[in-house]
């Protein structure tokens, strides 16, 4: 049969918008499935299209989550011209969020996050997937210029518990489970929480709201205060 992924970007197929566009995750992550996958994998993506094809011939168990029935009419439509065998997937027809906490918890091999791309679906996503990701496993976050999965990659480069591998073409992050445990849960002086941001503040405010914590919360500023005061109740007391 050759190469799926080859023949989908000679002609790519009109899988979306009504059947009238082309949203398929990038080509660098289609090959990468591809070269990937193998027969009897477990694997699931919320979304479905191009990439669905390339799980579905790959010969992996294969579950798609997607509000659109239309899509995985068409997506059907196109593996029969294509010569691929599409009974090993199974489709969940709903939105993610309503459905994945209720599936079957099977370990997954290989976890595709390329559904919904609003704030906070893609989180949610990951948030119910990465526990029935094994220890090895990989993670693909589609689409990731977009703010919500632009927060879970900057998040999976921190989490120990996993490790970015590559950015595939120009918008899908790989990265793989390195142990089952769940995020830490930090305080807000913890750096390891990332960099604090008052950007929903007018700006007039955040500079003191700003100036304020990094007074009254950080140990420098702590020990600024302790020896100011220090100093204040000695000249009292002079």
């Amino acid at each position: 049969m050759g190469s799926v992924v080859s023949r989908l970007r000679a002609e790519p197929p009109a899988l979306h918008g009504g059947g009238t566009a082309f949203w398929g995750t990038g080509w660098g992550a289609l090959v990468w499935l591809e070269e990937t996958l193998r027969p009897g994998m477990a694997t699931l993506e919320t979304g479905a299209g191009a990439t669905t094809i390339v799980f579905a011939a790959s010969g992996a168990d294969h579950e798609a989550v997607t509000p659109s029935q239309d899509e995985v009419d068409r997506i059907a439509q196109e593996c029969e011209q294509l010569g691929v065998d599409q009974s090993r997937v199974r489709y969940h027809v709903a939105p993610s969020q309503d459905v994945l906490s209720e599936l079957e918890r099977r370990q997954l091999d290989v976890v595709l996050v390329g559904g919904a791309d609003g704030f906070p679906y893609p989180i949610l996503d990951w948030w119910y997937l990465a526990p029935r990701l094994r220890v090895g496993g990989h993670l693909l976050v589609d689409a990731a210029y977009n703010p919500a999965a632009s927060a879970l990659a900057a998040h999976l480069r921190t989490d120990p518990a996993w490790r970015v591998l590559d950015v595939l073409g120009y918008k899908t992050v790989l990265a793989q489970k390195t142990a089952d445990t769940p995020p830490r849960a930090l305080y807000a002086g913890d750096p390891a929480i990332g960099r604090l941001s008052f950007a929903y503040l007018p700006p007039l405010r955040r500079l003191r709201a700003s100036a304020r914590h990094r007074l009254f919360t950080t140990r420098a500023g702590l020990a600024a205060v302790e020896l100011v005061r220090s100093r204040v109740g000695w000249l009292f007391r002079g």
